[in-house]
């Protein structure tokens, strides 16, 4: 796989966690409102992810915590030892930005996201 496929895998959880529900309720991860999603909120709003997803507060993101398949969970094992923990998750997540910002102008607007 090459690194921009596995940066995409890497990035779908916390891509589909801000455009499922982006129109309904605001825009999640848009802390000042403008529409878009900037780089930085994108990392808040990763960090965010990555420690609501640990849910019994070990530092790793386990199979029964989050929902990833084989292929997302080596791609953000960044250190190979098998595990996801809250550092690569949140890592994974970010390293998608440029992916996702077809445009390249630092924020990811709505069609962007899947809106």
């Amino acid at each position: 796989m090459n690194m921009r496929n596995a940066l995409l895998l890497a990035v779908i959880p916390l891509a589909a966690c801000l455009s499922a529900n982006a129109w309904a309720a605001g825009t999640p991860g848009d802390y000042n409102d403008d529409g878009s999603i900037s780089r930085e909120e994108f990392r808040n709003q990763a960090a965010k992810a990555a420690f609501a997803a640990d849910k019994n507060k070990d530092g790793f993101i386990d199979a029964d915590e989050f929902k990833l398949t084989d292929e997302q969970r080596r791609a953000m094992d960044s250190n190979g030892d098998g595990k996801v923990s809250v550092e690569e998750f949140q890592a994974g997540q970010v390293a998608g930005f440029d992916a996702l910002d077809k445009n390249k102008n630092g924020t990811l607007e709505a069609s962007e996201r899947g809106r």
